[in-house]
């Protein structure tokens, strides 16, 4: 009976926490090589595996993260070799069931055979923090809905906010309270993935935006540049991208 209890209570209190919101940028990143490997961080909505996870804590704890975050090993985060940062994945044990929502603000494990690497807090909460290691599923989640692509019906897994792609480190990420600032819109698009391929090709032009936005007909993905202080500035990113094969970019004003 008391072990029922416990298995009831700890399921509760799993499900009601949720990770903090996240504060640094949202970054995809390029190829990168670890100790002769290569890895490729793409964007992958339908991820999800299984293997081996482990944990990290100090000395890492209070360091900064490889989106610009402060890693704070009492959070509810974890580290992943490809996927973008932030993304939002449900960490299942798969040796006593127990399932935990966890944003991805990191990179790692780069241990043969690992595919995930949590805070210590996660993996308190999974039991599994005195094994060290434990056999687990990633399924990549909506950050609000908590439920998979293909639980969403096969609806890309976009967040409603901004979204700022691979800006430099130092760059924290936050909605703009625009006043007349001009941007370089390259384009709308009704598929997300079409909006990314775009945005992660411009990302050494300056920093870009994809605006999720909705209407009667739909979402739409806007792809953006900027916001730039003049109207020469907005210029001259414009020439730029139109030689890059986008013709039909035009410089917008928000009020």
């Amino acid at each position: 009976m008391s072990g029922c209890a416990e298995t009831k209570i700890v399921a509760t209190v799993i499900k009601e926490i949720t990770p903090s919101a996240p504060t640094g940028t949202y970054k995809v990143g390029n190829p990168y090589e670890i100790n002769g490997v290569w890895y490729y961080p793409e964007e992958d909505p339908h991820y999800d595996q299984e293997g081996i996870a482990s944990w990290y804590g100090d000395p890492f704890h209070g360091r900064t993260t490889a989106n610009g975050e402060t890693y704070d090993m009492n959070e509810l985060t974890a580290a992943h070799k490809t996927l973008p940062m932030p993304v939002y994945v449900r960490v299942t044990n798969l040796e006593n069931g127990r399932s935990l929502v966890l944003r991805v603000n990191d990179r790692g494990p780069f241990v043969s055979g690992r595919i995930i690497d949590v805070s210590r807090r996660a993996a308190q909460l999974l039991d599994f923090q005195q094994a060290g290691t434990t056999h687990v599923r990633v399924q990549v989640v909506d950050q609000e809905t908590e439920l998979t692509y293909a639980e969403l019906g096969g609806q890309p897994v976009v967040p409603d906010e901004t979204l700022v792609i691979a800006p430099a480190p130092s760059v924290q990420l936050t909605e703009y309270e625009i006043s007349g600032e001009r941007f370089v819109q390259i384009g709308a698009y009704s598929d997300a993935d079409n909006a990314f391929v775009v945005s992660n090709a411009l990302t050494d032009v300056g920093e870009v935006q994809v605006h999720r936005v909705t209407n009667d007909d739909g979402a739409l993905y806007r792809v953006r540049l900027g916001p730039y202080a003049s109207e020469d500035a907005a210029e001259v990113v414009l020439r730029d991208v139109a030689m890059r094969g986008y013709p039909e970019a035009v410089i917008v004003v928000d009020q």
